[in-house]
């Protein structure tokens, strides 16, 4: 009978030891299952501040293409390409976590756009649930008159998360109130320097960093890029600007031009001591810093080195010597503008513009794109606040989509440039309180153009052009401020 003891002993081992293997592999699947939801849940993240709802409702975002693309915010379906399908995407994530279907339309132009977004807020139509405008015009109008809430009123939107850019909301607002929203949502338009590759490699040898490496170093200033367009510049024939000729920066001395102030650290409006705003460039800190500026510029602009445009009776007008020419190394232009180098052959890079000097901090890029605004009247404000905190939580994906777009390459195929939009444009995005309030701040935006124009007679004086305006200016700034607490009051 031993025997089938053993045996039975045998079989009782072997069973056991099957057990164990089958337990093994059921707890290594739990494990694998585990790790995968774990892994689904890190990416079907949303932001803690705002609860799972089933509003069953659409949100009507409206935008005005002439300085955003409605496209980057809001698309019917995806179109298959990497942009359109995260924008999708984000539509479908607040979709599911609030039950909010995104809609969006063009707001007109930047002529016409104010009259139809005023009318829906006089008639409480609800047709209107965040407005993106334009960087200036209508602006001013739609705060002083009380069209657009405060920020810090919305419920669901909370502004110390870090998809909202919080500095740059400060800057613009009035009395502690923030009517302008900017953060992750917003599509970056910014003005940057675009260089061409190709033609940089040929000068290399007489450089002692990359531009790339200078930009990290904090050492790209006004001085290096100057010396930068002056050692590629040549002048074949030495009769002046010829189709021969290889220019060191080219670009409109329009707009991208204003960023050179802005680039410096030099704000066009800033509160003084008392509190008061007021034309902040010619005072005690800064006047020597803008002449230096002005006259750097002026000098440069008229020099062999630079092939630049100024638009004629308000009209733009093209740029002589673009980049994909091959005869200009730098051009000023925009991350919109980015794109438009696509078409062509051209291995492009981009930088932000420079620092003053060594001892600036840190870099600023003016952002020209529109601000988010909340109409004064929505028929949810909780829907609202809720659908543009997960907007905006998401906007980041958006943003390195939109990298790729306008670089043409998945940003691992062109890190340095991708680093320099993140890091060195995106995040340091500025605006100006007498820039974005321009329509009660007249002659200050475009003060830098004109005193540096490339005219026969020089471009208009800096004393007296600055003389002309800055009393009357002052007093529009100070008086709209104070209509817009006035009316605060008022309307609260």
């Amino acid at each position: 009978m031993r025997w089938h003891l053993k045996l039975f002993t045998l079989i009782l081992a072997l069973l056991m030891i099957a057990a164990c293997f089958v337990s093994c592999i059921q707890l290594e699947d739990d494990i694998i299952d585990d790790a995968v939801i774990e892994e689904e849940g890190a990416v079907e993240a949303y932001p803690t501040t705002v609860e799972k709802k089933n509003y069953g409702k659409e949100f009507y975002l409206s935008v005005l293409p002439d300085v955003n693309e409605l496209s980057s915010f809001w698309v019917e379906k995806s179109q298959g390409d990497a942009m359109s399908e995260a924008v999708y995407a984000r539509q479908m994530k607040v979709f599911e976590y609030l039950g909010v279907e995104v809609v969006a339309t063009s707001a007109g132009n930047y002529r016409t756009y104010v009259e139809p977004f005023r009318n829906a807020v006089e008639k409480k139509d609800g047709s209107v649930d965040c407005l993106v405008t334009h960087v200036q015009t209508g602006v001013s109008g739609f705060v002083k008159k009380m069209y657009v809430r405060d920020f810090n009123d919305v419920p669901g939107i909370d502004l110390e998360q870090d998809y909202w850019n919080r500095e740059f909301m400060d800057a613009l607002a009035i009395d502690g109130c923030h009517y302008l929203g900017f953060g992750d949502m917003n599509i970056l338009y910014t003005m940057v320097i675009a260089f061409n590759k190709d033609l940089l490699d040929q000068y290399a040898g007489s450089m002692d960093k990359s531009i790339y490496q200078l930009v990290e170093d904090r050492e790209w200033t006004l001085d290096k890029m100057l010396s930068l367009a002056q050692l590629v510049s040549t002048d074949k024939t030495g009769d002046g600007k010829t189709d021969d000729d290889i220019y060191g920066l080219t670009g409109q001395q329009w707009v991208a031009w204003i960023n050179f102030f802005h680039a410096s650290n030099i704000n066009l409006v800033e509160q003084n001591e008392k509190g008061q705003y007021e034309i902040s460039f010619m005072n005690a800190v800064n006047a020597e810093k803008t002449n230096t500026l002005v006259k750097k510029l002026k000098d440069f602009s008229v020099s062999e080195y630079a092939y630049l445009t100024f638009p004629q009776g308000g009209s733009t007008v093209a740029n002589k010597v673009p980049l994909q020419t091959g005869r200009s190394l730098m051009e000023l232009t925009s991350t919109y503008g980015l794109e438009g180098y696509l078409k062509y052959d051209l291995n492009f890079g981009v930088v932000p513009y420079p620092l003053f000097d060594e001892y600036q901090k840190d870099y600023r890029s003016l952002q020209w794109g529109g601000y988010l605004c909340v109409p004064s009247y929505v028929e949810n404000e909780q829907k609202v606040g809720d659908t543009l905190e997960v907007m905006s939580f998401y906007g980041n994906d958006i943003l390195v989509t939109f990298y790729e777009k306008i670089l043409g390459k998945q940003v691992a195929n062109v890190p340095e440039d991708a680093r320099m939009l993140e890091e060195y444009i995106w995040k340091t995005v500025c605006t100006d309180f007498g820039q974005t309030y321009g329509d009660d701040a007249p002659g200050v935006l475009y003060f830098l153009p004109y005193v540096t124009r490339p005219t026969e007679d020089g471009g208009k004086e800096m004393a007296s052009y600055y003389n002309s305006f800055y009393k009357s200016t002052n007093e529009s700034i100070d008086k709209f401020v104070q209509e817009v607490i006035t009316n605060k009051t008022k309307f609260n």
